[in-house]
């Protein structure tokens, strides 16, 4: 039998522990993606009231928002909870997409084309910009990391 391989070709990156965001701006870890193939965004929500929110993708050459700027990215929906579907495909600019109280329990896949990482940039990092009467927005997000070279014990992506 061949062994479990856990971890050998994604690295799987907790970024965001599960937060109410309600009003509050927030940026998940920087993650080092010098040695990334591919790297996709699981953003989980739970309930959204009140207004909205805007999630963008930053790079930056720094682990840092200092030197960061946003750029393009494609993400996709699931149903709400127990429901076995997906949304289409849908590509956004760098101004990123607006999350309503329409995505209460979905999951988004945020889908990062490393092209658009400029060549001086080696960090990754989601941002979220809240309107000011948000009352309720509980998200939390994952990275998953496809590297270059597989291996038991992934580079550091710090």
């Amino acid at each position: 039998m061949e062994p479990l391989k856990y971890g050998m070709n994604t690295h799987i990156i907790p970024v965001f522990a599960p937060l109410d965001l309600a009003a509050n701006d927030m940026t998940t870890t920087h993650i080092k993606v010098t040695n990334a193939l591919r790297v996709t965004y699981l953003v989980s929500f739970g309930v959204i009231t009140g207004d909205t929110a805007t999630i963008t993708v930053e790079c930056s050459s720094a682990a840092s928002t200092t030197s960061a700027s946003a750029i393009p990215f494609a993400y996709r929906l699931t149903g709400d909870t127990a429901m076995d579907t997906y949304g289409d495909v849908t590509t956004c600019d760098s101004d990123g997409v607006l999350i309503t109280a329409a995505y209460d329990n979905m999951l988004m896949m945020v889908d990062v084309n490393m092209s658009h990482v400029a060549d001086t940039a080696s960090y990754l990092a989601l941002s979220f910009v809240t309107e000011s009467s948000m009352s309720a927005c509980v998200v939390s997000a994952v990275a998953l990391v496809q590297t270059r070279y597989g291996q038991y014990d992934p580079l550091s992506t710090t």
